[in-house]
């Protein structure tokens, strides 16, 4: 009896780990974005597929406002080529 009650203390410890956020990463993700099938697809640059949060906006000007959000929530840096090259479509766009 002594026996199973042991095993029902492991089950507990081992099941109960702790909660480690890994939010901070080493290196600093870098926000581009793309022009494809008339919308601009704005992602992490060098980021795996189903850890990217990227989306596709319909002009330069939701794009940059994406970027920024980006920005702001995950710490990134925006492309500078890229932004300036929204800045001049958003300007096209009216």
């Amino acid at each position: 009896m002594a026996r199973k009650a042991k095993k029902s203390t492991e089950n507990i410890a081992t099941n109960v780990a702790p909660a480690v956020e890994t939010t901070a990463t080493a290196n600093p993700k870098l926000i581009v974005a793309q022009r494809k099938f008339n919308r601009w697809y704005v992602y992490f640059k060098g980021v795996a597929p189903k850890d990217n949060v990227g989306c596709g906006c319909k002009t330069a000007k939701s794009a940059m406002r994406y970027m920024h959000l980006l920005k702001a929530r995950y710490g990134a840096t925006i492309s500078q080529n890229i932004y300036e090259r929204l800045q001049f479509e958003a300007a096209k766009e009216g």
